[in-house]
C-alpha cells in the first residue's frame, strides 16, 4: 500500500496554519485587551505553518532552512502556544530561560544536522520538546476559564500531541539504511505528519473557542451587572426575581424581600464629594453581599437603594438578616470612609391568601417598610 507523499502533510499543516492565523489575528484586534493571548498565538500558528512549509521543500531548500530553520521556527511557535496560555490565564511569562533553552535545542539540531548527523537523534531531540511544550500547555487549557467545551478540546489536543510523540519516540528506529534520504516514509512518521496537520487546526480551533466563551460571560457579565457595584441591574434582578417568585408559588415556600437604602447619603456626596460617595456605594454592596447565601440576589435599582431577595426564607429570618446587614454596616471597618448607617425594610410571601399578588406588590410593601423605618429614625429594621 503505498502511503501518502509526506510533503503533502506538511503543505496542508503550512496552509492550515496561515488561516487559522488570519482568524486569530482578527480576533485579537477585536476582542477586549483583558483576553490576552490571541496575538500570541496568531504568531505561533504562522511560525509553526512557515516551519512545515520549509519542511516540505527538504531535498530543494538547504539544510539550513529545510531541517534547522524549520526546527526552530517550530520549537518557538511552540514556546508562543505556551506564552499565549499564560498571557490568557492572567500570567506573566518568563522569556529568557525559555527563549535559551529554543536556542539550545536549535544549536543541537544544528549538530545531529552537520557536526555528527543523525536522523533518529534530531527526531529524538524534537518529540522531547514537543513533549515538554505540549504538556505544559494541557496542564494550563485545564486551568483555562471558563472550564468549557474548548478548554476541553484544547486539552484534548495537547495531549493527544503529547501521546503522538511518545510513540514517535517507542517505535524510533536507529537503524535507516533502507529509509528515504529525504523523507522517512514508514507509517508511524506518516502518523505523526498527519497529527501536527490536523493538530495545528484542533489547537487554534481549541484556543479561538475558548476565548468566544470568556468573551460571552464577560458580556453576559457586563449585561447583568451594575458596573460599578458588579451587583445585579434591576433588569437581571426581575429576570432572576420572577423565576424565584414561580419557584415559591409552585412549592409554597417563603420568599422574602428587604429594600434598603444609604442613610444621609446625599449628605456625604456633598460633604466628601462624589467619589468618596461612591466608595461608600461599593462598600456596601460588599459588606451586605458578603452576608448573603449563594441563591440570595443583591440588586442595585438605582443610587444608594439596594434590593436583596431571599428565596425560601421566612420573615423572622428576613429581619435577622436585615439586622445582621445594619449592623455590619454600622460597624465603621474603613478608615478612608467616613461613617454611615442603612435602613432596611422587610416584606415576606408566605404562601397564604394574605400574601402579595405578585412580585411588584412583594417589592412595594418592601419599601413602604423601608420609607417606615426612615420615618422612624433612620438606621432601623421595619416590616
Amino acid at each position: 500500500m503505498e502511503l501518502i507523499n509526506p510533503r503533502t502533510f506538511l503543505i496542508v499543516a503550512n496552509l492550515l496554519g496561515l488561516l487559522c492565523a488570519l482568524v486569530l489575528w482578527v480576533q485579537a484586534k477585536s476582542f477586549p485587551a483583558d483576553i490576552g493571548g490571541l496575538r500570541d498565538w496568531a504568531r505561533a500558528v504562522v511560525l509553526m505553518g512557515c516551519a512545515s512549509g520549509l519542511a516540505s521543500l527538504r531535498g530543494i531548500l538547504p539544510d539550513a532552512f529545510a531541517i534547522v530553520l524549520a526546527a526552530a521556527l517550530l520549537l518557538f511557535g511552540e514556546l508562543l502556544l505556551v506564552i499565549g496560555l499564560l498571557r490568557y490565564t492572567g500570567r506573566t511569562p518568563q522569556w529568557r530561560p525559555a527563549l535559551d533553552a529554543v536556542l539550545g535545542l536549535t544549536l543541537l539540531v544544528g549538530w545531529l544536522t552537520w557536526g555528527s548527523p543523525s536522523y533518529p537523534g534530531r527526531i529524538f531531540i524534537m518529540s522531547l520538546a514537543h513533549i515538554a511544550f505540549f504538556s505544559l500547555g494541557a496542564w494550563l487549557a485545564r486551568q483555562a476559564k471558563p472550564a468549557g467545551f474548548g478548554s476541553r478540546l484544547l486539552a484534548a489536543t495537547f495531549v493527544l500531541g503529547v501521546i503522538i510523540a511518545v510513540l514517535r519516540i517507542a517505535t524510533l528506529s536507529t537503524d535507516f539504511s533502507d529509509a528515504d534520504e529525504v523523507f522517512d516514509r514508514d507509517l508511524i512518521q506518516q502518523v505523526y505528519l498527519g497529527a501536527f496537520s490536523l493538530g495545528i487546526l484542533g489547537l487554534s480551533i481549541g484556543f479561538i473557542l475558548i476565548a468566544n466563551e470568556r468573551l460571552r460571560d464577560e458580556l453576559e457579565y457586563l449585561a447583568t451587572r451594575d458596573p460599578m457595584t458588579g451587583a445585579f441591574n434591576r433588569r437581571a434582578f426581575f429576570a432572576r426575581a420572577e423565576v424565584e417568585w414561580a419557584r415559591a408559588a409552585r412549592s409554597k415556600r417563603p420568599l422574602a424581600a428587604i429594600a434598603s437604602d444609604i442613610d444621609f447619603f446625599k449628605k456625604v456626596n456633598d460633604t466628601y464629594g462624589h467619589h468618596v460617595g461612591d466608595l461608600v456605594i461599593k462598600d456596601f454592596a460588599r459588606r451586605s453581599g458578603s452576608m448573603l447565601r449563594l441563591p440570595d440576589i443583591l440588586a442595585r435599582f438605582g443610587g444608594e437603594e439596594f434590593v436583596i431577595l431571599l428565596p425560601e426564607t421566612g420573615l423572622k429570618d428576613a429581619c435577622r438578616v436585615a439586622e445582621r446587614i445594619r449592623q455590619e454596616i454600622e460597624k465603621r471597618k474603613d478608615k478612608a470612609l467616613p461613617p454611615y448607617t442603612v435602613s432596611l425594610g422587610v416584606a415576606v410571601a408566605s404562601g397564604d391568601e394574605n400574601d402579595p399578588a405578585d412580585l411588584e406588590a412583594l417589592l412595594a410593601q418592601a419599601d413602604a417598610a423601608l420609607y417606615k423605618a426612615k420615618q422612624g429614625g433612620r438606621n432601623r429594621v421595619e416590616r
